[in-house]
């Protein structure tokens, strides 16, 4: 089948863009976690040593993985995380250790399975169709210059296959029981509740708080506590007119060109102005440009601790100037184009004592606050059990407790309505029995502990509703515990060891 793909190729002009992760770069950052390992063997994993091209390899697999859109086996491998370097390092190892474990369990990937996943890929179809000048045209025109071949790619959807059949294995002893949906179908049974307060407020106001307190605090975060750099920015924009924003294909291409060009053409004259001694704004108004300028930037796009508004392409080319007056290379965002200078800036600085003061007492207050109300809730609440245990009923242990309770519902958890406050107190309610106190649990004002009055019955026609849905929800949770836990074990069976300094196979 593989065959098949390779007699349709042809070269044709468009590509769609899609390797947006140039993984490889993260490898030779010196604040990447790979940089320690030297500069040619990186880790030994089942007594192989894995030198920096392999890695550098499997790093540009991982972007050009995720550009094909093959996003469940690069999150099966855990390259999804939150931080993006981790997650690279992470899908690095599990690559290695799915290509070990695959064959020992009698899974291998045919030509044909792979030409067959190929051909599903969305961006090689036309019309829900494989679509073979498509697959030319990529890759022609995004493999080769990145220094792909066919083969490779083949090798990484290869991977996926594998990886996907391994999932399957590992997680086919999975079941789900009766008993088990029946509990998650909870959150669609309302539920009536009392609610205890436990507010800080009180406390607050007799918080006090010390003069050393304050200094002693600013001397511990003394380096968080810094003024960050700002920028005064200034730029010109070029934008696609609304009709041309509609557009695709080559028709949109040629636009966004012949708006490049026009810019660009914008941004020698006003270059050429400013060297006669113009500023940015001068030159810009005599190339029939109408400048925008934004005070105080921050690098997170802020401006005295609101949204500036810029782009987001403004905000980085301005950070990226080395100096005030110079104007950026074109910038594109989207479907416009932007020229950028900074006329001034403030530079990072650590904040004085007296700067912060205010903000410390105020922090220092509501943490002492928040410290005796916890307390004071934690005997409230255990007065409350001690009570209840004796055979008071709820309402008079809490009165004699002197809490304030709030009674809620009828109400289910599942409902989209819940205000915050609502959505927290039914929540707690899940793991509960009629007659149950629920632990201690924040909230806004200070705490609460949710008391389950009632629960309403599941109907049949909810359960017969929901019933399917839930099964779905728990069997891919517990599937995907068991598969990453099976990695993890795995990975521990691996003898990984990372390497340092300049070690080579065989010696130091």
């Amino acid at each position: 089948m593989l065959a098949v793909l390779r007699k349709n190729q042809q070269v044709l002009m468009l590509v769609v863009a899609i390797l947006t992760i140039v993984a490889f770069i993260w490898l030779y950052n010196p604040t990447d976690k790979f940089h320690k390992f030297g500069r040619n063997d990186v880790f030994e994993i089942y007594g192989r040593t894995v030198q920096r091209a392999e890695v550098d390899r499997e790093a540009r697999a991982y972007g050009l993985a995720l550009g094909l859109g093959l996003t469940d086996f690069v999150k099966d491998l855990g390259g999804l995380g939150a931080d993006e370097q981790s997650s690279l390092s992470e899908f690095i190892l599990n690559v290695a250790v799915m290509r070990h474990e695959a064959p020992l369990l009698g899974i291998e990937a045919t030509d044909e399975k792979v030409a067959e996943v190929i051909k599903g890929l969305s961006i090689f179809q036309t019309g829900g169709v494989f679509d073979p000048a498509k697959y030319a045209t990529f890759l022609q025109e995004q493999l080769a210059p990145k220094g792909f071949t066919e083969r490779q790619l083949e090798e990484i959807v290869r991977d996926a296959v594998r990886t996907a059949a391994l999932r399957r294995v590992i997680t086919s002893p999975v079941a789900v029981g009766e008993a088990q949906v029946r509990q998650a179908a909870r959150i669609y049974q309302p539920v009536t509740v009392q609610m205890l307060r436990f507010e800080s407020d009180a406390f607050a106001k007799t918080a006090g708080v010390k003069p050393e307190e304050i200094s002693a605090f600013y001397e511990r975060n003394k380096q968080g506590l810094v003024a960050p750099e700002t920028r005064n920015i200034a730029f010109v924009s070029f934008e696609l007119p609304a009709a041309a924003q509609k557009i695709e294909g080559k028709e949109r291409a040629s636009a966004l060109q012949k708006l490049a060009d026009q810019a660009e053409a914008a941004g020698k004259a006003i270059r050429a102005e400013i060297a006669k001694g113009a500023d940015f704004e001068k030159a810009s108004s005599k190339a029939s440009l109408q400048v925008r300028k934004s005070a105080a930037v921050e690098r997170d796009g802020t401006s005295k601790e609101k949204d500036a508004g810029l782009p987001a392409g403004v905000i980085s080319g301005a950070f990226r100037l080395q100096k005030t007056g110079e104007v950026s290379d074109l910038i594109q965002d989207g479907n416009s184009f932007y020229l950028v200078t900074v006329e001034g800036s403030s530079p990072a600085r650590q904040l004085a004592l007296a700067e912060v003061t205010e903000k410390i007492t105020d922090l220092l207050k509501r943490q002492k606050a928040a410290q005796a109300a916890a307390e004071a809730a934690s005997k409230s609440l255990e007065q409350i059990r001690t009570a209840m245990s004796s055979g008071k009923s709820f309402t008079d242990a809490a009165k004699a407790a002197g809490v304030k309770m709030q009674q809620a519902g009828p109400i289910a958890p599942s409902d989209p309505k819940l205000s915050p406050e609502q959505q927290a107190a039914v929540s707690s309610t899940l793991g509960l029995k009629e007659g149950e106190l629920g632990q201690l649990q924040p909230a806004p004002w200070g705490a609460m502990a949710v008391w389950l009055q009632k629960r309403d019955p599941l109907t049949d026609a909810q359960w017969k509703e929901h019933r399917d849905a839930l099964s779905k929800t728990i069997l891919g949770n517990e599937q995907e515990l068991l598969f990453q836990e099976w990695l993890r074990a795995s990975r521990g069976a691996a003898q990984l060891r990372i390497l340092g300094g300049e070690t080579r196979r065989g010696g130091a």
